[in-house]
């Protein structure tokens, strides 16, 4: 098999020796996550727990209730190493408390992915997982990557390799970071898994670095902006609107939040260009019974909050464009795409953003 994981007792990088023999007689060391070899992107600073070698995150955003602020979607560990046995140690921990969940993280190697490169939660509410990733035999140097699922939380708990690998700093991610703040939708409900996301293909389309602000449940609200301005971007987009309108808001409530989140984002992004999506097409079928008005008239305030600002660098993107309008791009719970729809979406959405969009992101 390409991938092979095996739960492990929770407490096993804490105590595992710093080499070890195993049944094919090479010794191997395990390598905490906070070791300086080690490197992340894709996200928000890690936070470091020095005692047993951990690394999680933290997005500060979050529903109350559900813990999607520990959710890490598209992060990303990476290391380079010529070992010839290579496994990642990660802990699956009940920091998630909601419903709604996607555990499927993948893996690359040199950047190639396959489909069974891929992994998941185990049984149990704080599992630990070994995932060995198929090493080239040819003893050269490699670029790893773990790159975490969107719907669960985890640890990030070493590396293992054999005792005699060298390192070196692995290749440099894009220097442009995509800030993708929305919803469920951007958070990547109802994507199979992580890599099948359109926050992550778009930045993967464009060559940028992602930062996946997506969280399950978000309306429009003024205090995000203030969040959102505070965190280094290069380009940045919106998706908001489409719970307010299943929540049935007032469109002049939605209007008061969304311009103080605009604004928020535009003092503190003075050169970024910020595109603003309007909510996607949504079948039919869904009606929420708390609905009061169209959802059009959401997107018509969206519309014209962007049209008083009068700056090339802030754009609408209209969301109806980017998935065609069949019941078959969606999942059961209709406001979220399906594979099928995120393709689409990423696709169309990736080529619109291309333009005007700075190549660097701030020194």
């Amino acid at each position: 098999m390409l991938s092979l994981c095996v739960s492990i007792p929770a407490l096993a990088c804490a105590i595992l020796p710093a080499y070890a023999a195993h049944a094919d007689g090479a010794a191997r060391v395990l390598v905490p996550a906070t070791d300086a070899r080690i490197h992340f992107s894709d996200g928000l600073p890690p936070l470091r727990n020095e005692a047993d070698g951990s690394v999680h995150f933290d997005r500060v955003l979050d529903t109350p209730g559900r813990g999607f602020r520990w959710d890490s979607p598209g992060t990303r560990m990476r290391w380079r190493t010529d070992s010839a046995r290579v496994a990642a140690r990660l802990r699956y921990t009940a920091r998630h408390t909601g419903s709604s969940r996607n555990s499927t993280g993948a893996f690359r190697i040199d950047g190639d992915a396959k489909p069974g490169w891929t992994f998941t939660r185990p049984e149990g509410a704080d599992s630990t997982l070994a995932v060995t990733l198929p090493a080239p035999d040819d003893g050269a140097m490699h670029n790893y990557e773990v790159i975490l699922p969107y719907g669960d939380s985890v640890d990030l708990l070493g590396v293992e390799v054999g005792a005699d690998a060298a390192w070196e700093t692995p290749t440099a991610r894009p220097g442009t970071r995509y800030v993708a703040f929305g919803d469920s939708v951007t958070h990547g409900f109802t994507a199979s898994v992580v890599t099948r996301t359109y926050a992550f293909l778009v930045a993967e389309k464009n060559n940028w670095e992602l930062l996946n602000l997506g969280i399950g449940g978000r309306g429009a609200q003024a205090a995000d902006g203030d969040v959102l301005a505070s965190i280094d971007a290069g380009v940045i987009s919106v998706l908001i609107g489409v719970n307010d309108w299943q929540g049935g808001a007032e469109p002049e409530t939605f209007r008061d939040h969304y311009r103080a989140l605009l604004d928020g984002i535009l003092a503190g992004h003075p050169d970024t260009p910020v595109f603003l999506i309007t909510p996607l097409w949504v079948p039919p079928r869904w009606r929420p019974e708390a609905v009061r008005y169209p959802l059009e008239n959401y997107r018509r305030v969206i519309r014209k909050l962007a049209a008083e600002r009068a700056t090339p660098r802030l754009r609408v993107i209209e969301g109806p464009s980017l998935i065609d309008h069949r019941d078959d791009c969606f999942d059961p719970v209709a406001v979220h795409p399906n594979d099928a729809g995120f393709a689409q979406m990423a696709e169309r959405l990736a080529q619109a953003m291309r333009r005007n969009s700075r190549k660097e992101r701030r020194p």
